[in-house]
C-alpha cells in the first residue's frame, strides 16, 4: 500500500523514565520540549502517536541528545508539506 509522505515540523514533549526503589518504572515530573523537522507518513497528532515508525523516528532524534529511556507525547504539528508518495510496504 502506498502512502503520502509529508515533511513536518512537530512540537514534542518527553520525560525520562526512572526506576523507583520498588523497581517500578515511573516517568519523571520534569518535561522537556523539542521541535523536530523530519519526513513522516502521517500528518495528524493521532496518526503520529499510533504509528510505530513515526515514534521510532522521533525517539531516535531525541536519543541524539538524551541516552535514557523516554516517554514521548506529540503536542502539535507546526508545518505540513506534502512531498510525494511512498513505495514502502505498510
Amino acid at each position: 500500500m502506498r502512502k503520502q509522505i509529508y515533511l513536518l515540523n512537530i512540537k514534542c514533549s518527553y520525560s525520562n523514565i526512572n526506576t523507583n526503589r520498588a523497581g517500578k518504572k515511573v516517568p519523571s515530573k520534569n518535561v522537556n520540549h523539542i521541535n523536530i523537522h523530519n519526513v513522516f507518513t502521517e500528518n495528524t497528532i493521532e496518526g503520529l502517536q499510533n504509528c510505530d515508525r513515526s515514534i521510532k523516528k522521533i525517539e531516535n532524534e531525541i536519543k541524539k541528545k538524551n541516552k535514557k529511556e523516554i516517554e514521548i507525547k506529540v503536542e502539535e504539528v507546526l508545518n505540513s508539506l506534502p512531498v510525494g508518495m511512498s513505495n514502502d510496504i505498510y
